[in-house]
């Protein structure tokens, strides 16, 4: 495996651009920049690569009487003419890299807080609820998926309610949409100072044309989440489950569920953590999430999801253990440091066949305090024969800065 050390080197070099000083700006001033270049190996088809820059500037207005707007547009530029496969420009025989030049709208809303407990965002926004396994903001891509929606939030002590009506997907790369009609109910309540419970039914009609109407989907489900110390170590541990059926534009029946659950200690620093994912299909499809993320929740080469569904359709059981370390450092460059090891062991769901492993690594450097440096690298291998996914390695280089 190579790592391209000409391009990490203009991607470096980005850091030493002038940071913005927002001081006599009223409101404030948003600022997100990640240059990335990515190298992706798959069998069976011939090297892909991108060097790419996204940047989004935005502003938050002050609030008054309540009221607050928000705008923020997204630019991405393409600093090589790398050569990849995307869903703009069709190269089949070429790996897939989904980054394109483009400049959008990413956000435009109209915030409003009337007391303590009533909130709400009317218009292009950022979505999240529960890690954002069904609804969610994915960002992996350069350019970022935004809502068009109003959201409504009532929160009363450790109780939360939230009501959104959506009626658009921004999706990209580019000005690609789905019109949509859905409603997405969702409540949390804090239990204990320790122990987090959460239920939701979301009930998503895709009715735009160019969208894979049989992801229409109603999922209702649940979560619980906590942490117990015991002097300098903490355990931790999430579940959630939910059972998903066809809704709305959709034309085939299907009837699934969906659960997981994690643990994981942390002590000194350092962390660890094991978990089991399983997504059911019937040999048609699986588990859909069409407004939500699909990078790194089954490894972050991304073999078996796609196509607004978590999984193929004879859905899939993901076995995983992570670690994780950091800490600062005293370098006049660096200031602090992290690395990131994860294992999958991946079967399909509905036949047990066996779908390889894949390792996931990252080693992240801190640039003070709005920058970090980090390499990448996700390497997936299959078992080999036609019922699995193509062997694939990914290499990242990226270098962000948020103000």
């Amino acid at each position: 495996m190579k790592l391209y050390l000409l391009s990490a080197t203009a991607l470096c070099a980005a850091a030493s651009a002038p940071s913005v000083s927002a001081q006599e700006l009223p409101g404030t001033l948003l600022l997100d920049v990640r240059a990335r270049y990515e190298h992706v190996e798959q069998a069976g088809k011939d090297d892909a690569e991108a060097a790419t820059v996204r940047t989004r500037l935005g502003w938050q207005s002050p609030e008054r009487n309540g009221f607050s707007v928000l705008a923020e547009i997204e630019n991405v530029a393409d600093l090589t003419d790398g050569l990849r496969n995307t869903s703009q420009t069709s190269r089949p025989g070429v790996a897939t890299i989904n980054d394109e030049a483009m400049t959008e709208l990413q956000r435009l809303e109209l915030r409003f807080a009337p007391n303590d407990q009533w909130s709400g965002s009317l218009g292009r926004q950022h979505l999240g609820f529960d890690g954002s396994r069904f609804i969610g903001t994915p960002g992996w891509r350069q350019d970022k998926n935004s809502h068009d929606a109003l959201a409504l939030q009532f929160e009363n002590g450790p109780v939360t309610l939230d009501y959104v009506y959506h009626w658009q997907l921004n999706r990209g790369p580019g000005d690609l949409s789905w019109d949509t009609d859905a409603h997405l109910f969702h409540a949390g309540w804090a239990a204990t100072q320790n122990v987090t419970v959460s239920g939701f039914a979301y009930l998503i009609d895709l009715t735009d044309s160019s969208a894979p109407q049989n992801r229409s989907n109603s999922t209702v489900g649940a979560e619980i989440s906590g942490t117990r110390s015991y002097g300098e170590t903490a355990l931790a541990y999430s579940a959630m489950i939910a059972q998903q059926s066809d809704y709305g534009s959709a034309q085939t029946d299907f009837d699934l569920t969906f659960y997981s659950g994690e643990a994981s200690v942390s002590r000194f620093g350092g962390s660890l953590a094991a978990g089991y994912v399983n997504i059911e299909g019937d040999g048609s499809t699986s588990i859909a999430n069409p407004l939500a993320a699909n990078h790194s929740f089954q490894g972050w080469a991304d073999t078996f999801s796609g196509g607004s569904a978590m999984a193929g359709p004879d859905g899939l059981e993901d076995l995983y253990v992570e670690a994780a370390y950091g800490g600062d450092l005293n370098s006049a460059v660096f200031t602090g440091w992290s690395v990131f090891l994860a294992r999958h062991e991946f079967s399909a769901e509905r036949t047990g066949i066996d779908l390889g492993e894949e390792w996931d690594f990252e080693l992240a450097l801190g640039l003070g305090e709005h920058a970090e440096l980090a390499f990448q690298i996700a390497d997936y291998d299959g078992p080999g024969g036609a019922v699995a996914p193509a062997d694939r390695t990914k290499q990242w280089v990226v270098l962000s800065y948020k103000y």
